[in-house]
């Protein structure tokens, strides 16, 4: 996809520099990357590291993982839209029974400093999308309504567990989902894998099981004509990160329990950079994090994000975490 803002062109132009000096390297004799053993000696230093920010069957539960928190069978009256509370209905074929708009901010409701008349400081909740206050008329509009279903909602009996593999290395990958507004809630359709080094181990577009009421194109980076072809389903996603992930790997990631719901997975070795970085009361952004930390500028494409930039921002920014908390350079 074209990028049309200037960190994404600048985001672009650096990853066609990296690998053409990845090209250029290999056409003078040079290797890509370093050996295999030594990448091996790597991946296990690494894997040792992170073993103390892994998360603990208590985190795991407060932050709603899956398989990991007492299921609360509720019973939905009606629908409600997640992006202005509106009540709505659909049929059985996932058709709106009354079209209706949706008026919603597109940014998130955050706490702002501001300075009165009389030069004093004074907190307001304000959407970050647009200044617009709380409770104020939406700055964005969609021709419908959409929801998802809370997690502590969801019943994860039939979440497919990672499975163990002791003849393989366990290995250490980041992953990413990408998901969109469908007739059965918010479902996947795209699920990236990128291993230590930062290569993609799998990058797969999904077609969800369910009419889509809105790709939420914004933060997904997927249009209908993204998924015009797709033919893979949620259990061909399923298959092939069990081929890559292993139980005893260890999965790095941003805010997972989100990712791992929409793949109706269950993994237990989770290192979730939103709860390493948290501080402050509140956990931090995965492309203020990135900015913060790495000075890696992310998800600012208009096209939408792209799950193998989230992926690659989480993996460095625990690259960065074990170099400067811990001196553990795996470069």
């Amino acid at each position: 996809s074209s990028c049309k803002t200037k960190p994404g062109y600048i985001m672009k132009c650096s990853n066609n520099v990296k690998r053409i000096r990845e090209i250029t390297n290999q056409s003078n004799g040079c290797p890509a990357s370093k050996s295999s053993s030594s990448t091996s000696d790597k991946e296990k230093l690494f894997h040792s590291s992170l073993l103390k920010y892994r998360m603990s069957k208590v985190d795991l539960q407060k932050n709603l993982y899956p398989g990991y928190y007492e299921h609360k069978d509720v019973v939905l009256d009606g629908l409600h839209c997640v992006r202005c509370s509106s009540n709505f209905q659909l049929d059985t074929d996932g058709e709106y029974v009354r079209p209706d708009r949706c008026y919603h901010h597109s940014g998130r409701l955050r706490t702002m400093k501001t300075r009165g008349a009389k030069g004093e400081l004074d907190k307001m909740r304000m959407y970050d999308c647009c200044d617009g206050g709380d409770g104020s008329m939406g700055c964005s509009v969609t021709t419908g309504h959409v929801y998802q279903v809370a997690f502590p909602n969801r019943d994860c009996k039939e979440y497919l567990r990672t499975r163990k593999r002791p003849d393989s290395a366990p290995g250490v990958y980041a992953l990413d989902c990408e998901m969109s507004y469908t007739a059965g809630g918010m479902e996947l359709v795209r699920v990236t894998v990128v291993d230590m080094l930062g290569k993609q181990a799998m990058d797969m577009l999904v077609r969800p099981p369910h009419r889509v009421l809105d790709y939420n194109t914004k933060y997904s980076g997927i249009s209908a004509e993204t998924l015009r072809s797709v033919k893979h389903t949620l259990e061909d996603a399923q298959r092939a990160v069990c081929r890559i992930i292993s139980a005893e790997s260890f999965m790095i990631g941003h805010s997972l329990e989100s990712d791992l719901h929409a793949l109706k997975m269950i993994h237990k070795n989770i290192v979730d950079t939103s709860v390493v970085y948290y501080g402050g009361g509140y956990k931090r952004g995965l492309a203020a994090l990135s900015a913060e930390t790495l000075g890696r500028i992310i998800q600012q494409d208009e096209g939408g994000h792209d799950s193998t930039e989230d992926a690659l921002a989480a993996l460095d920014l625990m690259k960065h975490k074990l170099k400067v908390t811990d001196n553990v350079r795996l470069t």
